[in-house]
């Protein structure tokens, strides 16, 4: 026993004087990036079956249930489950006099357990951290005694892992306070959601959530300056409460969110490169959190991880879906977003950016291209067609000029061109439904399309009705007569009702359309004027038998209402 205590204390002599020298492979643990560490302390009662094995770090403690796992190839971490324990509480602190020698009493334990020198601790967990400042003077000692723990346990040459409930409220709660923390310890956010609520949503949308989640968690971090590799997710499946399973059934059901959960933690480490993932809930507690599906549960979430890690077909149902890309983040090179309708660009969207000056709106402009042009495409012709006549009259017919000034303006011929395809859309939609009724038909689609959409780190566009050409008025149609051929509708839906599939439409008679409007019930319907046309021309309203029309772009709603309280004549005159 003395020549264990004196390798021991020479050992952890050299740990202090140089607490970081093998941080590369401290403990035995892996060189990688991120690491997944395992809850599986005595209370896991199938840890030995699933986690004893060799590709798995449990987080455990005591040397009988340490040694068990690492002797079937498990490596092993230490965890303590009451922090409170050697801290206090938020109302009733420890003493800071006995911080110190509480932080060498729980080093002792953990060195014990993992049987290294150099230990990773997980401390469960730090209360009340949204706590607003200033704090009350016993939360101010609270939150000293954590960091003067944390800084002892890294003196002596261990890494300590603090565990957190709730992202910080910055700047309520003191940033300094975590910058200090982040120094000396590793930051681990415990992310959990209800499993009913994410399933129910389907593997696109409860992805999309869960991902949201924990990249919002490592955010709030990041933003505050916690540098990435001191930065943990903790995952939750635990059986009761109101996260985790929450009774979730079937068990394909239960197994799908265990699944997603490990998904998005793949995906989110691929974006922020977090240090460490966590998983927690395999515990049994009480007779309320035993559940016969842990030991199923566990062995999908190291199966998603990593299918060498766990045979699965002896425990996941027929029905479970092992599909392990469904509603993920699995784009092309240079997508920045998939629709049902189509694909946005990385560099249509940076182009669109540097002309509108804002990218929410430029995202917003290209996801109104992408549904409009599900409902009306522009053949290839037509498009030339239509620009050539812009080059005609604002450039004198001088293509280089025209080339000049896209040159100047940093835009590609191929986004002139997307914008002009833009605009004869536009025309030929808008006065289907009219001007105002159109930005809330095309937003509601867009709202509907955005349900099925996949966007790089979920950055989903908002809908709205955002027009480029606004900003490059010399795209736009010099006039309506002066635009000629003809554009081919082959999907008529919503926003172009009313025109039939394959209909082959004017370009011109399509700049010259316009929207009309019965002055008796408020029918709108589409005209085509000609030389010396006349409201009435167009004949009686096809639902109530009235002639006279005035056009939508005219009239307001306070002369709507003016004119519907005179009599028809009245109302006839005006419009004639």
């Amino acid at each position: 026993m003395k020549k264990f205590l004196l390798i021991t204390l020479s050992c952890l002599a050299g740990a202090v004087a140089a607490p970081h020298a093998a941080r590369a492979a401290e403990c035995g643990l892996p060189d990688a990036s991120p690491l997944w560490i395992e809850f599986s302390d005595g209370s896991v009662q199938f840890r030995d079956q699933v986690f004893g094995r060799p590709g798995v770090i449990a987080a455990t403690r005591g040397t009988g249930v340490a040694g068990s796992l690492r002797s079937r190839g498990a490596k092993t971490v230490y965890w303590e489950m009451d922090l409170y324990k050697f801290v206090g509480k938020p109302d009733t602190p420890a003493d800071p006099a006995t911080v110190v020698a509480a932080a060498d009493r729980l080093f002792d334990q953990a060195a014990a357990s993992s049987a290294c020198f150099t230990p990773w601790i997980a401390l469960n967990e730090l209360l009340r951290p949204t706590e607003p400042t200033p704090w009350s003077a016993p939360t101010a000692q609270y939150r000293a005694d954590v960091l003067a723990l944390l800084q002892r346990l890294a003196a002596r040459g261990a890494r300590p892992f603090l565990l957190v409930p709730s992202n910080p409220k910055t700047p309520i709660d003191s940033p300094g306070w975590w910058l200090e923390v982040a120094k000396v310890a590793d930051i681990v956010r415990e992310v959990y959601l209800p499993a009913p609520a994410v399933v129910s949503q389907g593997p696109l949308l409860g992805s999309r959530g869960l991902r949201i989640r924990m990249r919002t968690a490592a955010r709030v971090l990041l933003d505050i300056g916690v540098p990435p590799s001191r930065i943990g997710i903790m995952l939750g499946f635990q059986s009761t409460g109101v996260y985790g399973r929450v009774r979730l059934q079937p068990l394909s059901a239960w197994l799908e969110f265990v699944k997603l959960n490990v998904l998005a933690a793949k995906q989110i480490v691929s974006e922020v490169d977090v240090g460490t993932i966590w998983s927690w809930g395999w515990g049994t507690f009480a007779p309320p959190t035993a559940d016969p599906d842990k030991p199923a549960a566990a062995c999908v979430y190291l199966w998603t991880r990593d299918p060498s890690l766990c045979d699965i077909s002896a425990v996941a149902p027929p029905d479970f879906e092992r599909s392990l890309t469904e509603g993920q983040i699995a784009l092309a090179p240079g997508v920045q977003c998939s629709l049902d309708q189509g694909t946005l660009t990385t560099r249509a969207l940076d182009e669109a950016t540097l002309v509108l000056g804002s990218r929410a709106q430029a995202h917003t402009a290209l996801l109104e291209r992408v549904v409009q042009r599900a409902h009306l495409s522009i053949p290839a012709a037509q498009l030339l067609a239509a620009e050539s006549r812009i080059v005609t009259k604002r450039f004198s017919s001088k293509r280089s000029l025209y080339r000049a000034e896209l040159a100047r303006r940093k835009i590609s011929l191929a986004f002139a061109r997307s914008v002009i395809a833009d605009e004869l859309r536009r025309s030929v939609l808008v006065p289907q439904v009219g001007r105002g009724a159109f930005s809330q038909t095309t937003e509601a689609e867009q709202a509907t399309a955005l349900q099925r959409a996949t966007c790089l780190a979920d950055d989903l566009p908002s809908a709205g009705d955002v027009r480029i050409a606004s900003k490059l008025p010399f795209l736009s149609f010099p006039s309506r007569s002066d635009v000629t051929g003809h554009v081919r509708q082959p999907l008529a839906g919503s926003l172009a009702r009313g025109i039939g599939a394959d209909a082959a439409v004017p370009i011109k008679s399509l700049m010259d359309r316009m929207s009309v409007e019965c002055l008796c019930c408020g029918q709108r319907r589409i005209a085509v004027p000609r030389e010396g046309w006349r409201a009435a021309d167009i004949g009686e309203c096809p639902r109530c038998g009235y002639l006279g029309w005035a056009s939508s772009s005219e009239l307001t709603e306070r002369s709507r209402a003016i004119l519907r309280q005179r009599p028809p004549e009245q109302r006839r005159l005006y419009a004639v």
